[in-house]
């Protein structure tokens, strides 16, 4: 493990003990290095990496508070590190993969709990997904939507923001080929 997981491990272990809730403000960076037994380049690592994984949020001139925690916020990250895939294949297989093994139990959830307004908005994608079946960029989109609103109608944000975060990259890669 390198010095800067190390300084990350600190870091949140403090955050889940409690130490540190969320809402709660970090120590100056020179109160956190020396607490932390980092150098301050350590703990200025740490605190970045935290706040690319929306673990942190550094508002400049106010200091660095610990973010709300919740599932949602913290897999947003899932979508722009998905992003950075671009133009590899294997990935793109192995993200294929996730949506296979993801959609058809949440679509299994989604049918015990979806409403009757949930499942009104899931027949209109699919009727505009049989109506636009000559125009690509609107079977696309309707087709997405789709997808949305049957994982939506399973009330879990967490596995919404997941799912959309893998499904976007793989929606951009069916048209493009």
């Amino acid at each position: 493990m390198s010095l800067t997981d190390r300084a990350i491990a600190q870091i949140r272990e403090l955050i889940r003990s409690g130490a540190l809730p969320p809402g709660s403000k970090l120590p100056p960076e020179q109160k956190l290095a020396a607490q932390l037994g980092l150098s301050r380049n350590l703990a200025r690592e740490a605190v970045k990496a935290l706040a690319m994984a929306r673990v942190l949020e550094v508002r400049r001139g106010d200091g660095t508070y610990v973010t709300s925690l919740q599932p949602s916020l913290l897999l947003e990250g899932l979508g722009r590190a998905v992003e950075l895939l671009q133009g590899d294949s294997g990935a793109l297989l192995d993200l294929m993969e996730v949506r296979r093994l993801l959609e058809p139990p949440a679509t299994a959830l989604a049918a015990t709990r979806i409403s009757d307004g949930e499942l009104a908005e899931v027949k209109r994608h699919l009727d505009a997904m049989l109506a636009a079946r000559d125009d690509i960029e609107e079977l696309n989109a309707h087709d997405a939507a789709f997808h949305r609103a049957i994982v939506a109608a399973t009330g879990n944000e967490s596995l919404l923001t997941l799912l959309e975060g893998v499904s976007g990259r793989t929606l951009r890669a069916r048209i493009w080929r």
